[in-house]
């Protein structure tokens, strides 16, 4: 009779096959070191160099009520700093510099700010738009809380809503990219949107806008409506690249450095934009910021320049994420996780332009080693603390750099703002499609 006190155990070569596995699950799955992780770390990087540029506002703003009173009231010095949000000039900057060979002394610290950021993008590829870039922190935070909504939302409406603000930008890239490719070679200029001919392709404009909804996404997938709407950033960064590096000379610069007015308040009229905004300009960005709690980073994806040009840098980067197809199980979770919508999971090295380097991917990987940042021949991971370090530490060091060597302030005085700022009405003050009063 079978003895029924006999403890069942299971056999020994599926006892021994288990005891294979949980080893070799527990050594592959990564530890995330708990709390303390990339996301948090590039966020408070993020939110501290974010109230940076609350606090140069503040004083820059500060300064300028002090100019404006006659030079009364409470003073706080110009900070440099401020003209990191004139990229045109910067571009000017720049091609000053490669021309002369000098940085020029009216916005020393904009040229500063530019030519690091093209060296971080160099070494660190887009490091700066996701570690640094206020505008950047502000977009994630809206999309990050938009996601918490529209999870509540039924997939298919989720998606809708989330795809027709790129629908609509590709539409609206279809119609200015080709005008602006147009700029660019010289076919046309400004003076040619008052022509008829604009008029009469009004219905091209209707048809370009509804490409995107009308065709059957089996002939016109989503991938396609994603490249057509990023094209228009690089078109952008094409017109400005094209107006001031290749056809500005560097004797109009000089000009410009020396006797034209407007350059000289540019920051103050950049301060007034802001202040005194237009109906128009106001409706713009707060669209801008109604849709970035939808869309993904829907100004960096679509209409940055800035974030052009360093993508375009960032190829030569010696630094990239590499995936490590051995150990890579296809869950996906890394191309989830990408803010810029890069299907990470299916390539071996993420070389696209639109790798902001925020390691979020290789956070959400759940496998030790199969995602990580790497350098070029060499097998050794990139911890993102290093790479935080690195990046911030050249930042602060070339900027401090300038100011050691008195690169870094502007020649205008006190004075001469006290003195132009409270006429900056005047017509001098003005320009007209790039053309300037002289003085």
């Amino acid at each position: 009779m079978e003895d029924t006190n006999k403890p069942l155990t299971t056999t020994p070569t599926t006892e021994a096959l288990n005891q294979d596995k949980k080893p070799a699950r527990k050594k592959n799955r990564k530890d995330r070191g708990g709390w303390f992780n990339s996301i948090r770390v590039r966020w408070t990087v993020q939110i501290a160099f974010f109230i940076v540029v609350i606090v140069i506002g503040w004083q820059f703003y500060t300064f300028v009520t002090y100019c404006e009173a006659g030079g009364k009231g409470f003073y706080l010095p110009r900070p440099p700093g401020v003209e990191s949000f004139l990229p045109i000039s910067a571009l000017m900057g720049t091609k000053y510099f490669f021309g002369t060979g000098n940085i020029n002394t009216i916005h020393p610290a904009g040229f500063v700010i530019f030519g690091t950021l093209l060296l971080t993008a160099f070494f660190f590829r887009r490091g700066f738009c996701g570690w640094i870039c206020p505008i950047g922190a502000i977009s994630e935070l809206e999309w990050r809380l938009g996601d918490l909504f529209m999870k509540k939302f039924p997939k298919r409406v989720s998606y809708i809503i989330r795809n027709v603000p790129t629908r609509i930008t590709a539409g609206f890239s279809l119609i200015f990219t080709p005008i602006v490719a147009l700029l660019v070679v010289g076919t046309i200029d400004m003076n040619s949107f008052h022509s008829r001919v604009f008029m009469h392709l009004t219905p091209a404009y209707v048809l370009a806008m509804a490409l995107p909804f009308a065709v059957p996404r089996k002939y016109w997938p989503d991938k396609l409506t994603d490249v057509i709407a990023r094209a228009w950033k690089f078109s952008i960064l094409a017109f400005f690249i094209q107006v001031t590096i290749i056809k500005m000379p560097i004797e109009q610069l000089e000009l410009i450095y020396t006797r034209v007015p407007f350059i000289r308040v540019a920051d103050v009229k950049m301060l007034r934009f802001f202040i005194n905004m237009s109906g128009m300009a106001l409706c713009v960005i707060l669209a801008m910021l109604i849709i970035s709690v939808v869309n993904k980073n829907y100004w960096c994806r679509f209409f940055c320049p800035y974030g052009a040009l360093l993508g375009i840098i960032a190829y030569a980067s010696p630094m990239r994420i590499r995936r490590d197809t051995g150990k890579c199980t296809d869950c996906g979770k890394c191309t989830r996780a990408c803010a810029m919508d890069i299907v990470v999971e299916k390539k071996i090295n993420v070389l696209t332009h639109e790798c902001v380097a925020c390691y979020d991917c290789v956070n959400a990987c759940p496998v030790n080693g199969a995602l990580d940042m790497k350098l070029v021949g060499n097998n050794k991971k990139i911890h993102y603390g290093l790479y935080a370090g690195l990046l911030i530490g050249l930042y602060v060091a070339v900027t401090n750099l300038a100011r050691a060597t008195g690169r870094w302030y502007t020649q205008i005085s006190d004075a001469e703002y006290i003195l132009r700022i409270p006429e900056i009405d005047q017509p001098k003050y003005r320009h007209k499609a790039g053309q300037f009063e002289t003085e």
